[in-house]
């Protein structure tokens, strides 16, 4: 378990979602309030609105490509990070080291291209350290035993913050399946798409507002 009053995250099992929860706050609030705006304009200006919609579709469209549609999504055996423009399936046997920080990490080997480091875009980091949190968490979750806050090194205040992060399912389920599995697979073969879907619809929204620009300055 992690130190200082903190808990480690359960592996609840099955495919886990995870992106910070800033991005996904920030995401429905821009919708919320993209979608208020719009409903207004088109009430009180009711069809001529309809030139207005193609530049908060983009933003929309911009915010979610950014904020929401990156993700890591974890899987029994493998690993979908899950990026801006590409997604990089790591299945468990190319992962040689789940490095938890400032971002998340992935060191994989790949028979065809070699060593490589994989950085999750949009995944859940861990928190700035504060050794007064830390001391506060760790007397309210023993105040009624006395006891004072450890003083930790460094490495420990890293390694109780990696185990309290959201984040660290990804390295426990990982880690067990090297338990069972063995060492990383050098002959293994990690796969890279590119987000057609992503893609697709900022391009739509890009080129709707486009358009809009172009009708606007010929008229």
């Amino acid at each position: 378990m992690a130190r200082s009053g903190s808990q480690t995250p359960v592996d609840p099992g099955g495919t886990v979602m995870l992106r910070p929860h800033g991005a996904s706050i920030i995401t429905i609030m821009v919708a919320a309030l993209l979608v208020v705006l719009s409903a207004e304009a088109l009430l009180r200006r009711g069809a001529e609105a309809l030139w207005v919609l193609p530049l908060p579709a983009l933003v929309m469209a911009v915010v979610w490509a950014l904020l929401w549609a990156p993700r890591v999504v974890l899987h029994e055996d493998s690993v979908e990070v899950r990026n801006v423009v590409v997604t990089h399936h790591l299945p468990f046997s190319t992962i040689t080291d789940v490095r938890l920080g400032a971002m998340l990490r992935f060191d994989v080997v790949d028979e065809k291209r070699g060593p490589q480091t994989v950085t999750a875009w949009n995944a859940p980091s861990l928190r700035r350290d504060n050794p007064l949190r830390r001391e506060q968490s760790f007397q309210q979750a023993n105040h009624h035993r006395g006891f004072r806050a450890p003083r930790m090194g460094p490495d420990a205040r890293l390694l109780a913050d990696q185990q309290s992060s959201r984040a660290y399912v990804v390295r426990q389920r990982w880690s067990a399946w090297l338990d069972r599995q063995g060492d990383p697979d050098p002959s293994g073969h990690t796969g890279t798409s590119p987000n057609v879907l992503v893609i697709a619809v900022v391009g739509i929204c890009a080129a709707l507002f486009a358009a809009r620009l172009m009708a606007g300055s010929l008229g």
